[in-house]
């Protein structure tokens, strides 16, 4: 079991895990923070996954797993903000790795905290999350703020059909 990191000035609130690379939604109250948070997060990360490894392989694997640093985009308004969460959540599709999955209950991608998103329209009048059947959901917090609580919805609804991005 991992522990999300969770600081007063620092949340993650959406993640997608691709193959190589992360997408990360966090609320951060301020640079320091955001960088902080970060920082404990790769540090965090790269332990568990260097820890797993090992186990993995048989080999004591160590040292860094993130290459850069991180890309920071400021989200300021709820278009900005529906379109980054349906981004995240949803990018899988982007890349086709839907294909073939339509039957087996991948409605969303269990590798992101889509099944823990409560703003799904197919979700609308459920009381309930998507039900991710026997595969433990991606930790991550509530969001805080009122553009990634409820602002994003100003900006129109997000599908667990959507495909993010300009159409191909």
């Amino acid at each position: 079991m991992y522990t999300v990191v969770d600081r007063s000035d620092f949340r993650i609130v959406h993640i997608a895990i691709e193959r190589d690379h992360l997408h990360l939604i966090v609320e951060a109250d301020n640079h320091e923070a955001l960088g902080e948070g970060m920082q404990t997060f790769q540090s965090s990360a790269a332990q568990r996954l260097n820890r797993a490894i090992s186990l993995a392989t048989g080999t004591k694997r160590t040292g860094k797993v993130f290459e850069d640093r991180y890309h920071a985009r400021l989200i300021t308004t709820p278009t900005q903000a529906r379109n980054c969460i349906s981004y995240v959540l949803s990018n899988w599709r982007r890349h086709g790795l839907d294909q073939g999955m339509e039957t087996m209950f991948w409605d969303v991608d269990y590798y992101s905290s889509g099944p823990s998103f409560d703003g799904w329209t197919e979700l609308d009048d459920s009381p309930f999350l998507y039900p991710a059947p026997d595969y433990p959901r991606l930790s991550v917090c509530r969001p805080k703020t009122w553009l990634l609580k409820v602002g994003w919805r100003k900006a129109g609804p997000i599908s667990m059909r959507d495909v993010p991005g300009p159409p191909r």
